[in-house]
C-alpha cells in the first residue's frame, strides 16, 4: 500500500468523515441530511417528553456531530470532479447551516435564561 492510499481501519470513521473521504454526495446527503433529519425528530420527541435538558444534550451532541460533517462536506466539495454547481451549492448549504446552528444556540440560551 502506498503512502497516499487511505486505510479505513486505521483512519477511523470521524477522521474519514471530516476529511471528505466518503465523497460529496454521501457526506452531504447521508451523513448531513438524513442523519440531520433523524436528530431533529429525536430532539422534537425528547423535547416534548423529557424537557429542555434533553434538548440541550441533543443540541450539544448534534453540534459535535455537525462539525466533522461540515468539514467533510466542504473538503469533499473541494475535491469534487463533477459539475461545479454541486460543490458551490454544498458550500452555500454549509454556510447557511452554520448560521442556523449559531442562531439555534442563541435561541436556546435565551430560553434557558428566562
Amino acid at each position: 500500500m502506498s503512502d497516499n492510499e487511505i486505510n479505513v481501519d486505521e483512519q477511523g470513521f470521524f477522521n474519514k468523515l471530516s476529511s471528505g473521504d466518503f465523497g460529496l454526495a454521501k457526506t452531504y446527503w447521508v451523513f448531513g441530511v438524513l442523519v440531520g433529519i433523524a436528530i431533529s425528530i429525536l430532539s422534537s420527541i425528547l423535547g416534548v417528553f423529557a424537557g429542555i435538558g434533553a434538548i440541550v444534550c441533543i443540541s450539544l451532541l448534534h453540534t459535535i456531530y455537525v462539525i466533522p460533517v461540515a468539514l467533510g462536506t466542504w473538503r469533499a466539495s473541494n475535491a469534487y470532479s463533477g459539475n461545479k454547481i454541486w460543490a458551490i451549492l454544498a458550500k452555500i448549504a454549509i454556510v447557511l447551516g452554520a448560521i442556523s446552528l449559531i442562531a439555534n444556540w442563541i435561541m436556546l440560551f435565551a430560553i434557558l435564561s428566562i
